[in-house]
């Protein structure tokens, strides 16, 4: 997977990160910054068919109420910034979960990943119930 690395995201994390054989990009290499707007931050990921790497609440969040770009996901960090913890974090991630799941915002904490539908999956699947089958 193809991953843009937001803010608050430790070294040792973007190192777990290419360890599991992801690949990464700044901010900077898609032309953004830290302070960027959250939606422009996920237009960039969703042009460039980029998963989203984040330590900040504000930005998890917002991907967690208005959705991501179609067929992205993101990990929120909710850790302390410490190099250890989030190394930690990132391995837990990839040894319980082989494959992430589109429109889904993982939330790594000290002991547990919680996943969670985004609003435009929830909105997909309650069409698709409602539809009639032939």
């Amino acid at each position: 997977m193809h991953w843009l690395i937001h803010t608050g995201v430790t070294p040792a994390a973007v190192e777990a990160m290419t360890r599991h054989g992801q690949q990464v990009r700044t901010l900077a290499d898609v032309e953004l910054t830290a302070d960027a707007p959250a939606e422009k931050i996920l237009q960039a990921a969703g042009k460039l068919q980029l998963e989203l790497l984040t330590a900040d609440a504000a930005l998890a969040g917002f991907c967690k109420t208005s959705g991501l770009p179609l067929g992205r996901c993101a990990v929120y960090l909710q850790l302390p910034g410490a190099d250890v913890e989030q190394d930690d974090a990132i391995d837990r991630l990839f040894s319980r979960y082989k494959r992430l799941s589109a429109q889904r915002v993982y939330t790594l904490t000290e002991k547990r990943v919680k996943i969670q539908q985004t609003p435009l999956l929830r909105r997909s699947r309650a069409v698709a119930e409602k539809e009639p089958q032939e």
